[in-house]
Parts: C-alpha cells; structure tokens; sequence
C-alpha cells in the first residue's frame, strides 16, 4: 500500500505570487493535491479477505478511499488571501477579425494581475486607463449611437462580458452592467460554444457605460486573464467563504426581425458602386437572473434585463462621378 501511495499521491501546490507596485507580475495558481487514505483502504482489504475466507462474495476489486488535499497559503499569498480559484468564466470569439482579435488579447494583459482588495468596487474602464494607439489598441467597429464605426479598442466588450460571467460564477454583487444596443453573435454562445441566445453581454465605454463588481470577500481577489486559440478565460482566485452562485437564464422574452436594408449616398465611392458596412441584426428583449446564497443564510438577487434594438443592414452607394475617390 505504500508503494502504492507512493504512485497515487500528489502534494498540493501552494500559489506563489510577486507583486510589484500593487499588480501581480508574477503568479503560479494553487493546484489541489490528492493522498490515499491508507487506514481505510486496510480496513477494505482486511474485510474483503475475511469474506474470501467465509466463502461469501469473491471481491476482485477495491475503489481506494483518496483525500483532496488543498494548498495552504504561505507567505505574501496568505497575507492577501490569494489560496484558491474562487471563479472562471470563457468566451468565444470564433471569426472576429485580426484587429479585434489583437484589442481583445491586449486587453486582457491589462487587466491580468490586478489585485482587488476586500471591500473594493472594480471599475473595468478605470482599471483599463487610455484606450488608443499609445496603449498598443488597433481600430476596429464599435458601436457608437445609430453607427458601427471603427475605433481604438473594439472588440473589449468581449473582455468585459468574459470577466461579467467569471464574477457571476464567483458570487460577487455586479454594481454596474449594460447590454449592448444591438445584438452581437460572439455574446450568443458560452465557454463550449454551444448556443445559449442573448442577455449575458456587459458592453463598456470609456467613460460610460462601465461594467463594475464588488469584492465583499474579506480577502483580495486576483484577475488572472489568457486567451487560447478563439477563446478568452478570466480566472478569480482568492478565498472562498462557501457562497454559492445561481444563474439561471438567459432567456428570450421577444424577438423582433431586423429593419429594412438602409442605403447611403457618399461620394466617397464612384456612382453606382456599393459597399456593406453593417450587418442586419434582430431586436428584442431578453432576462437573466442571477442569485448569491450566503452562509449566514442572507440570498442576494439581481435581475438582467436587456434590451436590443432592431438592426438594419447598411450599405454605402456611391455618387461620384469622377474615377477618383476620396481618401
């Protein structure tokens, strides 16, 4: 058995973190650990060989009793309370394009390893800074009052909504959320990829709309974010105190068919010629519901409503008659 053990067992992974004018620069995640327990299993053997030599039920097999050990903080880690993933969420954004793809990855490194401490309301917009060329964001379409036009930073609403539903699944109060004016298909699908419809989108804006969380932990909680392949994850580790987490939805209340297509003469364009510049987009309205069940036996709800207005596909027709066109 304790050859056994010797192949079975694993040892917890306590985190290790560095921290450098308040952010984490450095951060190994805390990994559970498992051991046989070795009194129990003998007492199962011990009982399946004396039915053998009763002559009962031969026993061929036994399930090792194993114990889930998990990592004790140690060190700076401790201090901050930093001992286990209390929250995760992903997203897909399967066929966004390069520059989307390219605000979205910078804008989970920003957010990586910041360190909200107990008591404290997240700001998204506020902990992002200057969204523009000389924080390293690529132009790209963001929806901004009737248009879609490009801008530095489009595409972080899919870094707002990855890190709205980790904080759902953390069972942290969501102080300030907003839907997106339209509906977006990256939204529509969670962390698989499976279909699951409108209402879990956050949309931000520097300097408004925002998306927000408190920590009411009473310990920091660390934002760790990557992005593998078409798909974004933010990670929440601190302490967990046993809350737990409901959602239960998103579900569509109506849905309404998009506008007729919209036509736009420019000059920009020589006449005749046309170019697509939005896409067609259903309306409607759609809930969410979203629960927190504390120890102390205290339940907090908040109810997700969104609303999306019906989107009429765009086109440019062009007027020039020169075969010059405009910059």
């Amino acid at each position: 058995l304790i050859r056994i053990a010797e192949e079975v067992d694993i040892p917890p992974q306590n985190p290790a973190i560095k921290v450098e004018d308040g952010k984490v620069v450095e951060f190994a995640p805390p990994k559970s650990g498992r051991a046989i327990l070795q009194d129990e299993t003998i007492k199962l053997i011990a009982s399946a060989l004396l039915e053998r030599s009763l002559g009962k039920e031969l026993i061929k097999e036994i399930s090792l009793p194993v114990a889930i050990k998990k990592p004790i903080g140690n060190g700076s880690n401790a201090d901050f309370g930093i001992v286990e993933l209390i929250g995760k969420a992903t997203t897909p954004f399967t066929g966004s394009p390069v520059n989307r793809i390219h605000n979205i990855k910078n804008g989970v490194k920003f957010l990586s390893g910041i360190l909200v401490p107990p008591g404290e309301e997240f700001s998204t917009v506020g902990a992002l800074g200057n969204i523009d060329n000389s924080t390293g964001y690529l132009p790209e379409l963001v929806i901004k009052g009737d248009e879609t036009i490009p801008e530095f930073g489009g595409g972080l609403c899919q870094v707002s909504t990855t890190l709205f539903r980790s904080v759902m699944n953390a069972g942290l109060p969501v102080i300030e959320r907003r839907n997106h004016s339209y509906r977006v298909p990256y939204y529509e699908r969670d962390g698989e990829g499976n279909l699951i419809g409108p209402g879990l989108d956050a949309t931000i804006y520097d300097p408004w709309p925002d998306f927000k969380f408190k920590n009411d932990t009473g310990a920091h909680i660390l934002i760790q974010g990557y992005v593998e392949g078409d798909k974004a994850t933010f990670e929440l580790y601190g302490t967990a105190d046993g809350r737990k987490s409901l959602i239960i939805g998103p579900e569509t209340l109506k849905e309404t068919p998009p506008p007729d297509t919209v036509y736009v003469e420019t000059e920009e364009l020589p006449k005749g010629e046309k170019k697509k510049i939005d896409t067609a987009h259903p309306g409607g309205t759609a809930v969410a519901s979203y629960k927190i069940e504390y120890t102390d036996g205290r339940v907090e709800e908040q109810e997700f409503k969104s609303y999306y207005r019906p989107w009429p596909e765009k086109w440019l027709v062009g007027t020039a008659t020169s075969t010059a066109t405009g910059s």
